[in-house]
């Protein structure tokens, strides 16, 4: 097996034995698996990149590679896991405090503001290409983070909603909808928006009055 380099703990390249890797061993190839397949999609793009390819610039033979990975799909899944839970998780402080329209409005703005981000931007890219089909919407949103992102907001929604006068009968509904508005903007509006914050918060906020005051917020 070729040389594999730890590259978090910053040793000098190892030789592993031969048999079943070690612990620290197997989360080496791990690393390098994903640092080779993250470079190779975010340059090569989804289509032209290669398992055999990402093999290779990992150092690792191509029988590890499948072992880990059966297709370039679920290599890209778990690229984009690592990603996931930095683009979806919401700061600390809970900006609007409890009060449910102000805290959906900074949530709604967060969402659209990191997915402005180039990264994000890319990912979602080769995200598209991977799952393009007309039916492949669902596994397309899972790889990108929706559904952790939903479920944040219907944590808001479920634990916000009464301190405000609203109990929601389906929260997870409700929050599914204003995601669905926000990825709308994400999908058509993001890549040529010419002041994305503002623009961003300004959907936001149009997204949450829409949602909590219907038509009244026409």
């Amino acid at each position: 097996m070729p040389k594999m380099r730890d590259t978090t703990a910053g040793n000098e390249p190892f030789e592993p034995k031969r048999g079943r890797p070690t612990a620290p061993q197997s989360a080496a190839i791990e690393r390098a698996i994903r640092d080779a397949a993250t470079q190779a999609f975010l340059s090569a793009g989804y289509e032209r990149t290669s398992m055999e390819a990402v093999a290779g610039q990992a150092g690792v033979p191509k029988s590890t590679l499948y072992k880990r990975y059966p297709d370039k799909r679920a290599l890209l899944r778990a690229v984009l896991s690592d990603r996931v839970s930095a683009w979806s998780a919401i700061e600390p402080a809970r900006a609007g405090g409890e009060n449910l329209e102000l805290r959906l409005k900074h949530l709604a703005a967060e969402v659209l503001n990191r997915a402005t981000n180039a990264e994000v931007q890319a990912f979602w890219g080769l995200a598209s290409a991977a799952w393009n089909g007309p039916n492949e919407v669902s596994e397309r949103h899972e790889a990108i983070g929706y559904g952790q992102m939903i479920t944040e907001l219907e944590r808001e929604i479920r634990e916000l909603g009464p301190l405000s006068g609203i109990k929601a009968q389906n929260p997870r509904q409700v929050a599914t909808a204003l995601m669905a508005m926000l990825g709308g903007w994400i999908e058509f509006v993001a890549p040529t928006a010419a002041d994305p914050e503002t623009e961003a918060r300004n959907f936001a906020q149009n997204c949450v009055e829409l949602l909590l005051r219907g038509s009244a917020a026409w």
